[in-house]
């Protein structure tokens, strides 16, 4: 009887030790991964297909051959319809003037692994329809990694990561060397809002 008992208590102590254990390892493993990601690059770019559209420049496009200027962002998927709203909103804007024609605007598609390049195509390449990108249209993988323009180089940053999560849609400004400096809040297009980012972009990014 005596033993049955103390081979309960040690049964008892084994699974206190095992639930007092397990929970520090698996945090000192979630922290090891952290701690091996990379730093994101002050200045960034990356270098995704396109449509190869004349509007495009290209059948791949360098986001630092944009950086004449600041660079306005706009990450779109095929099935938001607020990515619709922003993309009419600024093909709009653009056409009446309100956008110098010499800014740089590019879209970016931000779901590659849950819609097809042909929903996407058809969404925003239709000449006929209100949301066509009369700009370059970026076509990353889910892979894609961030350039650092600053040395030019490739690094294992992930797109998405760099560019702090972006939803859809998201507006964002990078000045003119790549920092990402303006990010916007709102689902459906906003004329204040566009005309926050336009200023930022006339200042030069700052």
């Amino acid at each position: 009887m005596l033993q049955a008992k103390r081979l309960v208590s040690v049964m008892v102590l084994l699974m206190m030790l095992a639930g007092c254990t397990a929970a520090p390892v698996e945090d000192a493993v979630e922290n090891e991964e952290e701690a091996v990601l990379s730093p994101v690059p002050e200045r960034l770019s990356f270098v995704a297909p396109t449509f190869d559209r004349e509007v495009d420049n290209g059948s791949t496009h360098d986001l630092r051959n944009s950086f004449d200027g600041p660079v306005l962002m706009l990450w779109v998927a095929a099935g938001c319809s607020g990515c619709h709203d922003w993309t009419a909103m600024l093909s709009e804007e653009l056409e009446a003037g309100n956008i110098s024609n010499t800014t740089n605007i590019v879209s970016v598609h931000r779901y590659p692994a849950f819609e097809s390049i042909n929903d996407v195509r058809e969404r925003y390449t239709n000449n006929n329809s209100s949301t066509y990108t009369p700009w370059p249209l970026l076509l990353p993988s889910e892979t894609t990694k961030v350039i650092d323009a600053e040395t030019g180089r490739l690094t294992d940053v992930d797109l998405y990561r760099a560019f702090e999560m972006p939803v859809t849609p998201t507006l964002q400004v990078l000045d003119s060397e790549g920092r990402l400096v303006w990010t916007s809040k709102t689902y459906w297009s906003n004329a204040t809002v566009l005309e926050e980012a336009l200023n930022i972009m006339e200042t030069g990014g700052l």
